[in-house]
């Protein structure tokens, strides 16, 4: 069932034995793979159907570090979306940021979650394993195609096998035809479910605790039109993505000084993004006339591939993982005359003949603490304070990019690739857009002096609260976080149903 908060009435209180808040790609796997499995799941959206701009307006930060890329109907990103979701990062609607996501999957390796000696803060505290089979059944169940069949693939193998001689690694992904939108996904199961209710127009503005202030009794929920709602259940979870969780649990500071999870000064800390240039090219050598369809971006679905510096020369020069992605732009008439006439080698895929290839080059950003969120004095349409986000990068991270685009370029030529045209705007993190992959401020860890979550995404200090996005990654080498936080919220609901019983509902929306 799918009720707006406006069609409540008189009601005030409402219940579930699970409630989830927001409905993006982490929110809607939680809430319908628990009510699957029997449990009564309560899921609030701050938005609505359909976009509305002045609900969106109370997404709007105060930026005090580096800017992140905003709205802009003429931006570069996005160009397939309505102009009122261009540029923007994050969506209040419901599906949450899943409705402007561009369908990229890749998993997290075991390198990955392992901590790395030359990056600080940069280890998990669960390993691969603990996911692995999370990754299996959630790339079952949303059609993704198959990463370890598509490595044994003969022309992967030589591709990897080639890049590797020269200190290279290919990195695949697979790209949807039509990117997952969790309101097109589940909204038929939203709609039908007898155990799952969606409450929309139901912004979370507040967490209760009990006496104790261990336990979260209920969740605070306003519209903009003035109706408020306390959300009651058993269980609490967070899945509204890096800002909203941060702002949500500093802000609910009433029965404890500074916040929910904040009790060592860590919620909103350690924030990473992965910064991003997206305005080079590479003039392809000889290596694209045998590899050139590994490279296509297009028609999807399909695999592509993306490259890095393999691991040991990343340890060598205590690196960062930067990652380089390749699309084809096909030449025009009037390039192809000019390239005849100069005697140049064509280079085809299965689309066309390429001239050149953008260069996308996307950087991991080490995790240092003073990178962070904090709320600020402004105030919102609801009254609430609203964050400060305060993006830094730190001198490791301006060290490993030059240092990598320096290898890059040489070990991209040497090997036949192609050779950079960057002109008067190389990749500098100064000049980098965000990749609107907001990361790390509720981190995951053994011990609540070195993180927020612990290893099962509960809020260290209380029973019942969770917290599933890409806020709980304590670092984020990989380039798209969607795949690992969709096996992180399976892995949830699995812990959920093995440590919760189900228990009779008698209130309902």
């Amino acid at each position: 069932m799918i009720t707006d908060i406006l069609e409540l009435g008189e009601q005030t209180t409402v219940r579930g034995q699970v409630v989830v808040v927001g409905s993006g790609i982490a929110g809607a796997e939680v809430a319908t793979y628990l009510a699957r499995h029997g449990r009564d799941v309560l899921l609030v959206e701050s938005g609505r159907d359909r976009f509305e701009p002045s609900i969106q307006a109370l997404n709007d930060v105060i930026f005090v570090g580096k800017r992140h890329r905003e709205l802009n109907p003429n931006s570069y990103y996005h160009q397939y979306l309505p102009p009122e979701l261009r540029g923007v990062s994050r969506v209040r609607q419901l599906g949450g940021t899943s409705n402007i996501w561009t369908g990229k999957w890749t998993p997290f390796q075991p390198l990955d979650f392992e901590g790395r000696p030359w990056v600080a803060n940069s280890g998990w505290p669960i390993r691969y394993e603990d996911l692995q089979a999370h990754y299996q059944s959630t790339a079952k169940d949303y059609g993704i195609g198959d990463l370890d069949e598509e490595a044994k693939r003969p022309e992967i193998k030589g591709l990897r096998s080639t890049m590797a001689a020269a200190g290279l690694k290919v990195i695949s992904f697979y790209w949807q035809q039509t990117p997952t939108r969790t309101a097109i996904q589940f909204g038929e199961e939203m709609r039908r479910s007898e155990n799952l209710r969606v409450l929309l127009g139901a912004t979370a503005t507040e967490l209760k605790l009990d006496e104790s202030g261990q336990r979260v009794t209920s969740v605070v929920c306003r519209s903009l039109e003035g109706r408020e709602v306390s959300v009651e259940g058993d269980t609490i979870i967070l899945a509204m993505g890096a800002f909203e969780t941060a702002r949500l649990l500093l802000s609910s500071d009433r029965q404890i000084s500074g916040g929910i999870g904040n009790q060592h000064g860590l919620v909103g800390r350690f924030y990473t993004d992965h910064p991003k240039h997206h305005r080079g090219y590479l003039r392809p050598g000889s290596l694209v006339q045998h590899y050139a369809p590994e490279l296509q971006f297009r028609p999807k679905p399909r695999f592509s591939v993306c490259f890095a510096l393999d691991d040991a020369t990343q340890r060598e020069h205590q690196l960062l993982q930067h990652t380089l992605f390749l699309e084809p732009i096909y030449e025009r008439l009037v390039q192809r005359v000019w390239r005849t006439l100069q005697g140049r080698s064509a280079y085809r895929d299965n689309n066309g003949t390429i001239a050149t290839y953008r260069v996308n080059f996307v950087t991991e950003q080490a995790p240092h603490q003073d990178s962070r969120l904090r709320l600020g004095t402004e105030r919102d349409a609801l009254g609430q304070r609203k964050l400060e986000v305060d993006w830094r990068l730190s001198d490791h991270d301006y060290r490993s990019i030059a240092k990598t685009l320096e290898l890059l370029t040489q070990r991209v030529a040497e090997v036949g690739l192609g050779t950079f045209e960057f002109g008067d705007d190389p990749p500098r993190l100064d000049a980098m857009t965000d990749a609107a992959h907001q990361m790390g401020t509720t981190r995951m860890a053994n011990r609540p002096e070195e993180g927020v979550v612990d290893t099962d995404c509960r809020v260290f200090g209380t029973d019942n609260l969770y917290v599933v996005s890409s806020s709980v990654f304590p670092a984020g080498p990989k380039y798209s976080p969607t795949f690992t936080i969709l096996a992180l919220a399976r892995r949830l609901g699995q812990h959920l149903l093995e440590t919760t019983s189900v228990s009779p509902v008698t209130l309902s929306v």
